[in-house]
């Protein structure tokens, strides 16, 4: 799937269940398909609401690429920079009522994924994150 989608958050929706598709084309799994969509939600929307703070018009592009050994999910967009692997980690003892709001999601983005890069060029921002298909999270027999 190759897609590319303008910075609004209805569009975002319309990139899910294109993936949906996708993933469900190629057979993926269950927990993995879950997986790939709530990364991909959260970067997108992430991208959407806190990339483009001048409030113009920018493109999100998304490249996702679905097989039995591995789904590779590839982001572009032209957002101002961010790289999602220099923030730390929540503190996540306490009570949830308490915590201030965010970080969270992209900090189960980078947990759940096998493998997650970032850099930036000339375009802008791009991540590129790898799931393992094959592993579950149903206990072995």
């Amino acid at each position: 799937m190759r897609l590319c989608i303008p910075n609004r958050l209805e569009d975002v929706f319309t990139a899910l269940e294109h993936a949906e598709t996708t993933l469900g084309r190629a057979d993926i799994d269950d927990a993995c398909r879950a997986d790939v969509r709530l990364v991909l939600e959260e970067l997108l929307v992430n991208t959407v609401r806190h990339g483009y703070p001048d409030g113009r018009h920018g493109t999100i592009e998304i490249k996702l690429e679905a097989c039995t050994d591995v789904v590779r999910l590839e982001l572009r967009d032209d957002a101002q920079p961010f790289n999602p692997l220099e923030h730390d980690p929540p503190d996540l003892p306490g009570d949830l009522a308490d915590r201030e709001v965010g970080g969270l999601g992209l900090h189960l983005a980078r947990s759940i994924a096998s493998d997650f890069e970032y850099a930036r060029d000339a375009h802008g921002n791009r991540v590129v994150i790898r799931f393992d298909p094959t592993l579950s999270d149903e206990p072995s027999p």
